[in-house]
């Protein structure tokens, strides 16, 4: 019969071996488990960038943007009813005063000019008519008055002829008072005569006086005409620069309608517009540093709006360098108002997500190149690219300057 032989130690261990090659993965995938959850998370170095820690000056300033504006501005209007024959001005055109803008017609007008000046005409006709007639009305008093003068002497002749005769009884008492009677009334009459010649120039000048005065009426209704023909040209009336032109040829008018906005190019002021969170410490007289491209031009705050539209609020800024580079109205314009100067403190490139003064916040420090550790930061004052520290950060510290606001329950990242 067979005896059975027990295996080896070599055949035992060969049996065992795969059990524990298995369980040796075990232990190997366990520590490294336990090792991956106490390493810290890592970030992409290249989504992330340090800022320095400083000492020093800092200047307080507010960051904003908007636009060249030009705050005299005429608006040129027609000033009676017509139709547009002509445009003679595109918008960026240089004009002077007398340029003329559009060129229109109005028949109605023209033929309401036209019967006015044969009304003038007419009217000049009867003046001479009626001067005429006052120099015969005149002289038909003179003759008059020359009629009563003779008849009254020739009357007082007889009168004192019938007188001297009276004794001899030629003439008798009934003739003589008959003839003294119409001494009497030809004198009355001679006075009357006399008074008319007396007042014949008071009269004449009253005449004069009403007949000139229906000749200006007529003469400046003529006037009032032909200047109104003469703005069918549409004249600029201040030199500048055409902005907008709102009419087309052909367009029929009414008065009073807006046909172009002429702006001064030489008084230009930036409007700049400050969210109105920052602009709680902007005051009038601030300086400003304007930037148009590559140009830097000095300012000064003059106006606040007193409204804030769509979250910020308008800052009018005076434009103080003397030689000022070619602007234009509405030039798209950056700008940065200092609101104060901090002779010495600690301060920070500004960090994402700080928007608001005197805050804790929560920032990573730099401890090498790989890893960085939280920290948590007392901000002061902020101003557009730094940030004051209060407490927190010392000056030669690096901080990251990225959002890091999902992380802000580590301790400690890991920087790859």
């Amino acid at each position: 019969m067979d005896i059975q032989r027990p295996p080896s130690k070599k055949q035992q261990w060969l049996k065992r071996a795969p059990a524990l090659a298995l369980l040796l993965v075990v232990i190997l995938l366990t520590a490294l488990a336990f090792a991956t959850l106490d390493k810290p998370p890592a970030v992409d170095g290249e989504r992330i960038w340090y800022g320095e820690v400083e000492r020093g000056e800092l200047r307080r300033e507010v960051s904003a943007s908007g636009q060249l504006v030009a705050p005299n501005i005429r608006a040129v209007t027609n000033r009676n009813d017509g139709i547009v024959e002509e445009v003679h001005i595109l918008p960026g055109d240089r004009v002077d005063a007398d340029d003329v803008l559009i060129s229109m017609s109005s028949p109605e007008l023209e033929e309401e000019l036209t019967q006015a000046r044969w009304d003038l005409a007419a009217a000049e006709a009867e003046e001479a008519v009626e001067e005429v007639e006052a120099e015969n009305r005149h002289l038909d008093i003179v003759a008059q008055l020359a009629s009563a003068e003779a008849e009254y002497t020739g009357a007082m002749l007889e009168l004192q002829a019938q007188e001297e005769l009276s004794d001899a009884q030629v003439y008798s008492t009934i003739e003589l008072e008959r003839q003294r009677l119409q001494v009497e009334q030809l004198k009355k009459r001679l006075e009357a005569e006399q008074a008319r010649l007396d007042r014949s120039p008071e009269y004449r000048s009253a005449q004069e006086r009403a007949t000139e005065a229906r000749l200006a009426r007529k003469r400046d209704e003529v006037a009032h005409l032909e200047s109104l023909v003469e703005r069918l040209e549409v004249r600029a009336g201040s030199a500048g620069v055409i902005q907008e032109v709102n009419v087309t040829e052909g367009e029929r008018l009414t008065a009073g309608e807006l046909i172009a906005r002429i702006v001064d190019p030489s008084l230009l002021i930036a409007r700049l517009k400050v969210p109105e969170r920052e602009a709680a410490d902007v005051l009038p007289g601030l300086p400003v540093t304007l930037e148009l491209g590559r140009e830097r031009i000095a300012g000064e705050v003059i106006r606040i709006d007193p409204t804030a539209i769509d979250r910020t609020i308008a800052v009018d800024v005076e434009l103080t360098t003397e030689d000022l580079p070619t602007l234009r109205p509405e030039q798209t314009i950056s700008g940065r108002i200092e609101l104060e100067l901090i002779a010495e403190t600690v301060h920070v490139p500004r960090p994402a997500g700080v928007r608001d003064p005197n805050q804790t916040v929560t920032v990573f420090v730099a401890e090498d190149d790989d890893t960085a550790r939280r920290r948590r930061v007392q901000i002061g004052r902020l101003s557009t690219s730094r940030a004051e520290v209060l407490e927190g950060l010392a000056p030669g510290e690096r901080i990251i300057l990225a959002d890091m606001s999902e992380h802000t329950d580590q301790e400690t990242i890991r920087i790859r």
